[in-house]
C-alpha cells in the first residue's frame, strides 16, 4: 500500500513539473513573439530625397532644396559640384549661351560654380521648389521676378557671405558651398521647412529589359553648346557630351552620369527692350520627353504658376515616375531639334531541349 501512494505522490510531481515547464516554455517563446513584433513595429519607414529619390539615413530629415546658378561657357568648363546634384536645370540664357541651375537638397558639397546671375525662367522654378536661391545679380525682369514671388534669395551682392573668389579670371571665379549658403541663409531669417513634394520615383528596370545603346542630342545653338548623352546598359545611366566634349565635375573628376534626362519644350521670345534677354515660358503645360532605361516616354510637363512644382505625365495622363539617381532637365524652344535613336532590347534565346 505505501509503495503505491509513494508511485501516486511521485507520478502527481512529475506532471506537477511537466506542466509548470511547459508554461515557463510557453511564456518564453510569447515573449519572443512579442518582442520580434515590437522590433517590427519600432523599425522605421525609410526615407527618400524627394528631389532625386535616393534613399537618406534613418532618423535624417529632407532639408530645404539650395538652387545655384553655374555658369557654362566652353572656356570655365569643367565646373564644381554638377556631379552632386540632385538635378540640373539646363536652359538659354541669352545669345545662344546656355546656363545651369544645379539643385541639392541632403548634400553637403564643398565648392559649386562658377556662380552667376539670375534670369527669369529659373527663378520660376526655384521658386516652385521653394528652393534657397543663389546667384551673383540678375536681369532686371529676375530681380523684380525674385522679390514679387517671394523667392528666398541669397543675392551675392547683399549676401557676401556665402561666397568667394579666387584671384582673377573676373566675373568666372566666384564660388559658393552648401555650408556657406545654409549658415548664411539662416542669419537671413530663411527657415528649413520643405514645402515642396519634388517628384515620383522607382527602382530601375532589370539589366535584361534594357536596350543596348540610345543617344540624345540637342541642338542649343552653336557646336559649343550642343548636347548629347549616350546610355549605358550596366549602370542604367547616360553619359553626358556638351560641346563635344565628355563633361565631368572637376572636384572628382568623374563623368556627369544622370539617370534621367528630361526634355522640356518651352515657348521662347525675345523681350521687347531687352537686348538677348529670353522670355522662356515655364507654367502652363506643353510637350515633354523623358528619357530613361535606355527609352523614351512622349508626354506633357505642367507647371500651374511660378508657384507650383513641375509635373510630368505620360500620353495617358499618369505622372511619370523617374528612376532614382540624378536628373537633368533640359529647356528647349519648341523648334529646338531633339533628335534620339535607341536599341533594340535584346530577346532570351530560348533553351532548346536536349
Amino acid at each position: 500500500m505505501k509503495s503505491r501512494l509513494v508511485l501516486l505522490f511521485l507520478a502527481m510531481c512529475l506532471l506537477i513539473t511537466s506542466f509548470f515547464s511547459i508554461s515557463c516554455n510557453k511564456k518564453k517563446t510569447s515573449e519572443k513573439k512579442t518582442t520580434k513584433k515590437k522590433e517590427k513595429e519600432v523599425k522605421a519607414e525609410p526615407v527618400y530625397c524627394p528631389f532625386c529619390g535616393e534613399e537618406l539615413a534613418q532618423g535624417t530629415e529632407v532639408e530645404r532644396p539650395v538652387a545655384v546658378m553655374v555658369e557654362n561657357l566652353k572656356s570655365v568648363r569643367p565646373q564644381y559640384g554638377l556631379g552632386s546634384t540632385c538635378f540640373v536645370v539646363e536652359a538659354l540664357a541669352e545669345g545662344g549661351i546656355t546656363r545651369f541651375m544645379a539643385v541639392y537638397s541632403n548634400k553637403n558639397v564643398d565648392r559649386i560654380g562658377p556662380v552667376r546671375s539670375a534670369r527669369t525662367h529659373y527663378v520660376a522654378i526655384a521658386c516652385g521648389l521653394d528652393a534657397i536661391y543663389a546667384h551673383c545679380g540678375g536681369s532686371t525682369y529676375a530681380k523684380q521676378a525674385i522679390k514679387s514671388w517671394g523667392v528666398a534669395d541669397l543675392d551675392q551682392m547683399r549676401w557676401g557671405k556665402a561666397y568667394w573668389r579666387t584671384k582673377g579670371g573676373a566675373p568666372h571665379n566666384l564660388w559658393t558651398s552648401i555650408d556657406k549658403v545654409r549658415s548664411v541663409a539662416g542669419a537671413a531669417g530663411y527657415d528649413e521647412e520643405v514645402e515642396t513634394t519634388g517628384f515620383k520615383f522607382k527602382s530601375d528596370l532589370k539589366v535584361d529589359e534594357r536596350p543596348e545603346t540610345q543617344s540624345v542630342t540637342i541642338n542649343f545653338s552653336t557646336a559649343a553648346y550642343q548636347v548629347q548623352y549616350q546610355y549605358k546598359k550596366d549602370s542604367n545611366s547616360y553619359r553626358r557630351i556638351n560641346g563635344g566634349a565628355v563633361q565631368t565635375d572637376r572636384a572628382s573628376g568623374q563623368e556627369l552620369d544622370p539617370k534621367n534626362i528630361v526634355v522640356v519644350y518651352s515657348p521662347t521670345t525675345g523681350i521687347p527692350g531687352g537686348g538677348e534677354v529670353l522670355d522662356v515660358t515655364v507654367t502652363g503645360k506643353n510637350k515633354c520627353l523623358v528619357f530613361m532605361d535606355g527609352k523614351v516616354i512622349e508626354g506633357t510637363w505642367e507647371k500651374s504658376s511660378e508657384k507650383a512644382s513641375f509635373h510630368l505625365y505620360d500620353s495617358e495622363m499618369e505622372e511619370i515616375s523617374l528612376n532614382r539617381g540624378q536628373t537633368w532637365i533640359e529647356l528647349v524652344k519648341t523648334n529646338t531639334s531633339v533628335t534620339y535613336e535607341q536599341g533594340e532590347v535584346k530577346e532570351k534565346e530560348d533553351k532548346k531541349e536536349s
